[in-house]
């Protein structure tokens, strides 16, 4: 079994969208549920503030990732950068050695940056029986 690899990115709600920026989580959510099905988790918190939000992404292994980024390409095209209007990037931390394509957008992205790629021990469930 190959190593996990967990994606933590945190952004800063701009004031007044945090509307706007909840139905896109939903539209995004559906988008990438329906085209990767090798994804173990994608879900986003919102503090109690509604001024941050913080997106975590467990993959089964590396090459998830680059697919992830083929979805994000192929189905939202612009409308990643339409989501500059209401988040700002904070962090971006890379837990497991990250494909290439990850790499250069977090050292591109502008925000800190962190990689821990030496996966040290534990498991990953699919599901809890």
């Amino acid at each position: 079994m190959s190593e996990p690899f967990i994606v933590i990115s945190t952004w800063r709600i701009k004031e007044g969208k945090l509307e706007d920026l909840k139905r896109f989580q939903r539209e995004f959510a559906e988008i990438i549920q329906a085209n990767e099905p090798q994804l173990i988790a994608f879900n986003a918190f919102y503090n109690e503030e509604g001024t941050e939000m913080t997106s975590i992404q467990v993959h089964p292994n590396p090459t998830s990732m680059d697919f992830h980024l083929k979805v994000l390409r192929e189905n939202l095209g612009d409308a990643m950068s339409a989501v500059a209007e209401f988040i700002e990037p904070m962090s971006l931390e890379y837990y497991g050695k990250p494909p290439e394509s990850a790499l250069s957008i977090g050292s591109q992205s502008g925000r800190n940056f962190s990689v821990k790629p030496l996966h040290m021990g534990g498991f990953t469930r699919s599901s809890v029986g």
